[in-house]
């Protein structure tokens, strides 16, 4: 079978068979003329012209389209990352108790570490930034937030810190400060925080 128009326009709209687009390839890559079977005169332009467009549709059906595809890849890639880094997980409401008359007592949540001294209790309202205490507790942020006591104050909590807080007569107020301030306490008082808290 010899190439003609016809079989040339099937190859360029991807309609004709297997056999058919071996043999046009096999005669693209020969860059012959000769076995064109038509009567009419084709122009040396003309030709060229047409031999340059199907020779470019021929590489173009044969490429897999990377560019696009790697732009759709990079558009999902963004898409999901931006979802998972965005999306807020719900904040929490929790309330925390240790009737234990002799030990702490531990708790670990999402965004925070509380350790309660005896008989303590702590509920820490991250949806709606309150805090209501009794006795005295450590938290470890682990991310910044920041609530505000019964008393309307604001105390600010820095994620990897460590703070104490406590509403013991011993202060006469409620008081927050960092674990590493604890040194600048009257030793009294640093000595009643560290039997409270065995970790201190």
């Amino acid at each position: 079978m010899e190439i003609n128009q016809n079989i040339l326009k099937k190859y360029a709209s991807g309609q004709c068979s297997e056999a058919d687009r071996h043999l046009v390839e096999k005669w693209l890559n020969n860059d012959s003329w000769d076995s064109i079977t038509e009567s009419t005169q084709v122009n040396e332009e003309v030709g060229s012209s047409m031999w340059n467009k199907i020779t470019a549709d021929a590489t173009q059906n044969g490429k897999i389209k990377w560019r696009k595809i790697a732009a759709a890849a990079a558009v999902i890639l963004v898409i999901g990352f931006s979802i998972f880094y965005f999306s807020n997980p719900a904040l929490d409401n929790h309330t925390f108790t240790n009737t234990s008359a002799e030990n702490s007592k531990f708790f670990t949540e999402d965004y925070y570490d509380v350790q309660l001294s005896k008989n303590s209790m702590a509920n820490i309202d991250l949806v709606n930034k309150k805090l209501a205490f009794s006795g005295d507790f450590i938290i470890k942020p682990k991310r910044d937030f920041e609530l505000l006591d019964s008393h309307h104050n604001k105390l600010v909590f820095k994620a990897g810190r460590e703070y104490f807080v406590s509403n013991s007569p011993d202060f006469g107020k409620i008081v927050a400060f960092q674990k590493s301030d604890l040194a600048f306490l009257p030793y009294n008082m640093q000595i009643k925080i560290r039997e409270q808290f065995q970790s201190i």
